[in-house]
This record gives structure tokens, sequence and C-alpha cells, in this order.
């Protein structure tokens, strides 16, 4: 509309001009009289047109000159003026209503964004590739004790480790480390994006303190291990302890020892029964410290690019030996699968102790089918998630767990089977970890069980 009536106007000033400058020329030589009248009304209307042109051409400078200094305070008059100026200028208010109406919106979200970083226990610092710092909350100074960061090697006085993490660390990645800031022990959980501003790339990296919950986990570990160890160690030393004691008896009477003479063939006969269960409970005590032993102590991991389609069909063929090596050629088998999508997955990884995980899981698929039915399976699948990471997970479609025993089940020691040992899942979380991976573990009664891993 604005736009329309800003045509008209210059459609009637241009077609006053031109009907001048005609009625100039017609009566130029003839009348001078009638000759000065045209071109006085022409000179009025360039005037006029002029003034007009200036006085808008001067609202628009004063407007964009608000807008660039983002004063929002300039009003113009709507009710003066010929028709097409109140419309312009009630259009010039309109859009200075919207700018002034964004410009408070952005505001309380700049407020409301800097009061959540102000508040959140997460530290967030990002930084250009230079490592000119861009902002930091007040959680990045009260962890490391410092009034101003303005570069990440401001850093580097608390620890050099901790700059060359975060120089390095890619986007989407996660890492952990250990800082003593005023000799207290951070155990910080870093995790880094990066996005483009301006053209300009910007890691940003949120560092948080996880010490007290380790401490909380290491607690809650210690306990459960404790009752553990207390439960398989009583169950090995009082049955040998009350067995000692009992025939102990066969041959003392009181205090005194009894007489060659006393000692029957039934009891020597029951004496070596005796000694047998002990010894047998010993060994089985001797195999529970050497499981513990091979708990703590892992081999040192010797690190290749394991190709992991190959790496499946290699796990695939343990699986089935395994079947064949117990003579179940004629019987129900679950269908062992493998899935890798794209197929060149790769992965920097000890691939004999990844194939120990590998076959624990599948062993304890296995053992859960019980009587093996049609439809049973067993399926890996490899894939990349949006971050970039590699997940490997290998799924079932067995009898499951309860959520109680599916809490316990990284627990050392912990096991349902009667012959079990109860290490195999702590050792493969244990593996998975010294490759800077995470390990989880879903189930539902009757449905199946699925153990994810995150590289």
């Amino acid at each position: 509309m604005i736009y329309r009536r800003f045509y008209l106007v210059m459609v009637v000033y241009l077609t006053g001009v031109i009907l001048t400058a005609v009625a100039f020329a017609f009566s130029f030589g003839k009348d001078l009289t009638w000759s000065i009248l045209p071109l006085f009304c022409l000179a009025l209307i360039s005037i006029s047109f002029g003034v007009w042109l200036n006085r808008t051409n001067k609202k628009l400078a004063f407007f964009f000159s608000a807008v660039r200094n983002e004063d929002t305070s300039l009003i113009f008059p709507e009710g003066k003026g010929f028709a097409n100026e109140q419309l312009l200028n009630r259009s010039l208010n309109e859009l200075n209503n919207k700018l002034k109406d964004a410009k408070l919106n952005i505001e309380l979200q700049e407020k409301f964004y800097k009061n959540i970083m102000d508040k959140i226990r997460t530290g967030i610092i990002s930084f250009d590739k230079n490592g000119v710092v861009e902002f930091t909350n007040p959680e990045i100074k009260r962890m490391f004790n410092l009034d101003q960061i303005s570069h990440i090697n401001k850093l580097r006085n608390i620890d050099p480790k901790l700059v060359e993490l975060l120089e390095k660390i890619e986007s989407g990645e996660q890492k952990r480390i250990n800082v003593k800031v005023n000799h207290n022990l951070l155990s910080l959980a870093v995790h880094s994006q990066t996005i483009i501003i301006q053209k300009r790339e910007i890691k940003i990296v949120n560092l948080q303190d996880i010490k007290s919950e380790l401490d909380t986990h290491e607690m809650d570990s210690w306990q459960k291990l404790i009752r553990i160890l207390n439960h398989e160690i009583m169950n090995s030393v009082a049955p040998i302890t009350s067995l000692s004691s009992t025939i102990s008896g066969f041959y003392k009477s009181g205090k005194d020892q009894k007489s060659p003479e006393f000692i029957t063939p039934r009891i020597i006969s029951d004496t070596i029964k005796g000694l047998n269960i002990i010894e047998e409970h010993g060994k089985g005590l001797i195999h529970f410290v050497e499981s513990y032993r091979s708990l703590a102590q892992l081999p040192k991991p010797e690190f290749t690019l394991v190709k992991i389609k190959e790496f499946f069909e290699r796990i695939m063929i343990l699986i089935n030996s395994g079947f064949d090596n117990d003579n179940n050629n004629n019987k129900a088998r679950p269908l062992i699968t493998s899935s890798v999508t794209p197929d060149d997955i790769t992965l920097v990884a000890d691939d004999k102790l990844l194939a120990q995980v590998f076959i624990n899981i599948a062993k304890n698929s296995i053992e859960a089918f019980g009587q093996y039915k049609e439809g049973d399976f067993i399926s890996m699948i490899a894939l990349r998630n949006p971050d970039g990471r590699v997940v490997l997970t290998i799924k079932d479609n067995g009898p499951g767990m309860d959520a109680d025993t599916l809490e316990k089940i990284f627990v050392p020691f912990f096991t349902t089977k009667e012959s079990g040992s109860g290490i195999g899942l702590s050792l493969s979380r244990q593996i998975i970890r010294i490759h800077n991976g995470n390990i989880s573990c879903d189930s539902t009664p009757g449905e199946g069980t699925t153990v994810t891993m995150i590289f």
C-alpha cells in the first residue's frame, strides 16, 4: 500500500512538471506574462517535489540511523501531513515496534540463558582454533579458581595435559582426565562440540567434575564386592571349619588324644572322606582366588586396526565350532547372524581381548536359551551413531532378565549359574574400558537381552 501511494505521488509530481513544461513551451515568445506563469509553476512544483522527497529521505535516514544505533525510541507523528506521509510514518512506527519487541525478546533470552549458565554445575568454555576464549561460565572460573580466562594457555599452569586435551579433542568425542587444583583432585568428564559462526570454527567444551559420583559408585561397588566375597568365602570356609572340628573329635576325648586301639576302620574311612571334602572345598577357594586375580590383572592390550566385518566372521566361526564340539550337529541351535553398516567400519582395538568379550557375552546368551527352539537367534550388529562413534551390539531373543538381576550382572563374582565364576561380564567391562568405550545391557523378561558397546 505504501509503495502504491509513493508511486502515485511521484506520478502526480511528474505529470505536473510535464504539463507546466509543455505550457511554457507553447507560451514562450508570445506573451511575457503567460510565459512567466508556467515557468513559476514549474519552479514551484519542482521545489515542492524536492522538499517532499528530501523530507521522506530524512525520515528514512533517521530511521535507519536509529536501527543502526539500536535506538528504538524514535516515533514519527501519524496524524500530520498528507495521507501518504501518515501511512509512511505509521509503517515506520510499526516496524520500529517490531524491532523493539525483537530486541526485548533477545534480551530476555540472553538473560534466561545467562542465568542457566550461571546456575549449572557444569563448566563450559568455548574458544577458536587459535585458543582465544570466546565464552566461559562462572563454573569454569570456580572450578579452576581463576578470575578471567582469555586464552586456554592460561590453564597450562594448572595442568599442561588439560590444555593438550582441549586442543586435540574432536567434536562429539568424550574424554576423562584427572586434574589437581589447589591440592584438590578433580575427575573431569570432558565433552566437545564444534560449531561454525560467521565462517569461524568455535569449539565448545563441557567439563564436569564427576569425582563425587565416581566415589559413590566405587563405594557401592566395594560394598557389593565385599558382600559377595564374604558370601563366597564363608560358603567355603564354614564347612571346612565344621568338618575339621568333626574329624578332630574322632581322635580326641575331651582334651586328651585317643589311644590307637580306639581308632576303628569306620573312623579312618570317615576321616578320609572328610579330608577329601576339605580338599575339594580348598580347591574351590583357590579357584575363586585365581578368578579374582584374573579379574584384577588384565594383560596389556596390543592395539591394531580391526576390520569389524572380518572380526564378526571369526566370532561366528568360534561360536558355531562350540556347537560342533558339543556334538549338537543334529540338534536345534540358535541362528547366529551379523550385520555391519557400512561394511568398512574399523576400530582400533586389541582383537584378542575384544573377542574374549564377544565370546563371554555369546556364551551367556547360549546358556540362557537352555532348550533351543525354532526362531532363536543371536545377532551381532555394528554401525556408526550420529556422533561418528562405533556402536557394537549383541542381541538375542532368549528368556531375558529381571531388573534386579540386570542391576548386578557387572558386579564381580555375581552369577545366576551353579558352576559360574561371575567374572565374565566384569572382565568384559574392564576390557571395554581400556578401549575407552562404554558397555551397557538392556533386557526384558521373555523378550531377550541386548548388550551395547560404544567406542
